[in-house]
């Protein structure tokens, strides 16, 4: 298998990365996951193979950023649906809360 194979899986998690609106679920990033770690497996190593791995590096870094962005926005909805949960049960200790 060429490097082809590998370098068309770095544009696909490129893309999804530079537009977060098109990231997929956990089972096609799982798919990706699978597809990319046979390309890499079967690729040659040809005279690119040295940029192919700068690329897969400097994605892996850029992945790494986008998981810690996404792990605080989570944080901070479940920190809202916190508080939210208290204060409805404040009011419904208060009996504010229609019955």
């Amino acid at each position: 298998m060429s490097d082809a194979e590998l370098m068309r899986e770095l544009d696909r998690m490129e893309s999804w990365i530079s537009d977060p609106q098109q990231m997929p679920g956990p089972d096609v990033l799982a798919d990706w996951n699978k597809a990319f770690r046979i390309a890499m497996a079967d690729a040659e190593r040809g005279l690119g193979w040295p940029e192919l791995v700068a690329r897969s590096h400097a994605l892996g870094k850029r992945v790494d950023g986008r998981a810690v962005m996404m792990a605080a926005e989570r944080d901070q909805v479940r920190a809202d649906l916190d508080a939210q949960e208290r204060g409805g049960r404040a009011l419904k200790g208060y009996g504010a809360v229609a019955r």
